[in-house]
């Protein structure tokens, strides 16, 4: 295992590159404008107001998702480049690129350093709210792909922890980079095994079709976890849910969650989730 910045990771033209699709994002900004064109125009020929509202409301949400469209086509959009000798895994997500490039962001491991690959399929149950702004629950997919590795990941887990607090806090940040993404593509639940959140082009079958010829592939897993109904499990247990559903990209909803099983403000419990990271990376070293 090696960790460097993208800059140090070598190019070749047999890489197999995985990144985040640009097609999705282009079509996903067609969609929705034209969606709320014709809602608007639907509601011009009724009233104009309402149209000019919807249309000022369309304008702030393209504001806002503006750099959500533009990093895909950055060269940072990538996740995975797959070599003859090993894998290169960026665990800065793509929409923090715009960060100083200074960092080791990248992990290095070769096909020897990787015993198994798979594939899985996760429904989650996970905190919501209804229309009428009461709590409920809703279901997600979380498509992940899990390496099981050989050696020593310990610097690997302290890069995450970097990682995580870098994007929370920006404490490193110069004063003219404001937007901070808490996206984290990569993460140890425990100290052999790495899981990837697959929402990248090409798809994850691709990937194992490679690994194929270098590590043991194991079948696709499906599985399910309730991030909601979790009063029962004891205090370790509901840390590691609460832990996992932060990482999985939902830290609201483990916020939400430590509130309503602890007590605490808004600000305990915020406080409380970011440490459950550190806590666990103490745990594994």
């Amino acid at each position: 295992m090696r960790l460097m910045r993208p800059a140090e990771v070598p190019v070749t033209d047999s890489d197999q590159l995985f990144v985040y699709s640009r097609r999705q994002a282009i079509v996903a900004t067609m969609l929705f404008t034209v969606v709320t064109g014709v809602v608007a125009y639907l509601l011009w020929l009724k009233e104009p107001w309402p149209s000019y509202l919807l249309l000022a409301v369309m304008l702030l949400f393209a504001l806002i998702s503006k750099r959500l469209v533009t990093a895909r086509f950055k060269p940072e959009n990538w996740l995975m480049r797959l070599t003859n000798d090993g894998m290169y895994i960026k665990f800065r997500s793509y929409l923090n690129g715009h960060f100083p490039d200074q960092d080791a962001t990248v992990v290095y491991f070769s096909h020897s350093e990787i015993r198994s690959a798979y594939y899985i399929v996760e429904k989650q149950e996970v905190p919501d709210r209804d229309d009428h702004n009461r709590p409920a629950t809703t279901t997600k997919t979380n498509k992940l792909v899990e390496l099981e590795l050989v050696g020593d990941t310990s610097p690997l887990v302290e890069a995450l922890l970097r990682e995580r607090h870098y994007a929370v806090d920006g404490q490193s940040l110069p004063l003219e980079i404001t937007t901070r993404y808490h996206h984290l593509p990569v993460r140890l639940p425990s100290a052999d095994k790495l899981q990837i959140e697959w929402a990248v082009v090409p798809k994850a079958q691709n990937l194992l079709d490679a690994l194929t010829r270098h590590t043991l592939v194991r079948p696709t897993e499906q599985s399910a976890k309730d991030f909601v109904n979790i009063d029962a499990l004891s205090r370790a247990e509901q840390e590691t849910r609460l832990f996992e559903l932060a990482e999985s990209g939902d830290k609201i909803g483990a916020i939400v969650m430590a509130r309503r099983l602890h007590g605490y403000d808004l600000s305990q419990a915020k406080e409380f989730v970011e440490g459950l990271a550190t806590k666990r990376s103490v745990q594994k070293s």
